[in-house]
């Protein structure tokens, strides 16, 4: 793999070893006096339609897939072919399978460059299972990919820092190290052996928490994502609308009223909605009551016209207990 070399291409090899992981934040120069940590705790929502426009811009012709929409941090991992992609204001995160690369620096520069950021810190890693090929058969004499990871730091399109490693082997090491990996390169943490004094996907981990002031694995902020696959396989179908009960004026056999169609950019519900539309319905009941109470109040004479008002008072309380204001 190189880094001239298309997306489409480079996850379309899938008989080369390893399946890496590689996961793309990218810091826009807008976010860089705000901590990503502090845009990760808004609890921002996946965005659809960036994540459609990101993908066609990496190739229109792909047939694209909604796989879902979820918590990436506490996801399985993609599979081949598969995107997870979150946009936020001032940082975004890709992550995808690239079949056979090694060195982050060979990656797709089209993977980097169409999401434009300051700041684009990358990690990579090989999941269990990942190492061998998905199609023909692995050569016993290749390299072990076990335990792979590396990471970089790419600033204006240059590269800072870049490090990639099994226990046995270094891939790739530019730049000088950060303070944070001091504790790695000193043996300070717990690895054994005559290899590298410490695991590279704990020190790929801990560069990436110190970069952008949050560890996106430990799990303490959500990392919403919209997952995509582009390999044009069919959409699953879902209907999670309850069953209609059968009833006066229905029918076991009527036909299903169709599911509300997404939009990639309808405005979320906020709770000011939710206290509007309250409201609505506690003036209409009232005027209901209080048109009952003209009513029986015309008929009882000057007595029950009196008592008009503290009957709108009741009803405007009895209302607010039961919308729970």
């Amino acid at each position: 793999m190189h880094s001239e070399q298309s997306v489409a291409s480079a996850i379309a090899d899938t008989d080369q070893a390893p399946r890496t992981l590689v996961t793309l934040w990218c810091v826009g120069a807008e976010a860089t006096d705000r901590n990503p940590r502090a845009i990760l705790d808004a609890e921002p929502q996946a965005d659809r339609g960036f994540a459609r426009k990101y993908l066609a811009q990496l190739n229109p012709r792909w047939p694209l897939t909604h796989i879902g929409d979820f918590d990436m941090s506490r996801s399985a991992p993609p599979s081949e072919s598969e995107f997870y992609i979150g946009a936020y204001p001032g940082l975004s995160v890709i992550q995808v399978v690239l079949p056979g690369l090694l060195r982050l620096t060979d990656m797709p520069e089209q993977l980097r460059s169409v999401a434009p950021a300051a700041d684009i810190y990358a990690t990579c890693s090989v999941p269990p299972g990942y190492e061998a090929p998905s199609v023909g058969q692995l050569d016993p004499l290749a390299d072990d990919y076990t335990g792979l990871a590396g990471f970089a730091h790419f600033r204006d399109g240059e590269v800072r820092r870049a490090f990639s490693a099994t226990r046995e082997r270094v891939y790739e090491d530019i730049g000088l190290p950060e303070p944070s990996e001091s504790p790695f390169w000193a043996g300070n943490t717990e690895a054994s052996g005559i290899q590298l004094p410490f695991i590279p996907a704990e020190l790929a981990r801990a560069a990436l928490a110190a970069w952008l002031g949050v560890d996106p694995a430990a799990g303490d902020v959500p990392v919403p994502v919209t997952a995509f696959a582009v390999d044009g396989r069919p959409e699953a179908k879902s209907d999670t609308r309850a069953p209609s009960r059968p009833g006066r004026g229905t029918s076991s056999d009527a036909p299903p009223q169709p599911a509300a169609v997404y939009d990639d950019y309808a405005r979320t519900p906020t709770r000011g909605d939710a206290s509007r539309d309250s409201n609505r319905e506690i003036a209409r009941d009232i005027a209901v009551s209080a048109g009952r109470g003209v009513l029986s109040g015309a008929r009882a004479g000057a007595r029950g016209l009196q008592n008009l008002a503290h009957r709108i008072g009741a009803e405007v309380r009895k209302q607010a207990r039961k919308s729970g204001r």
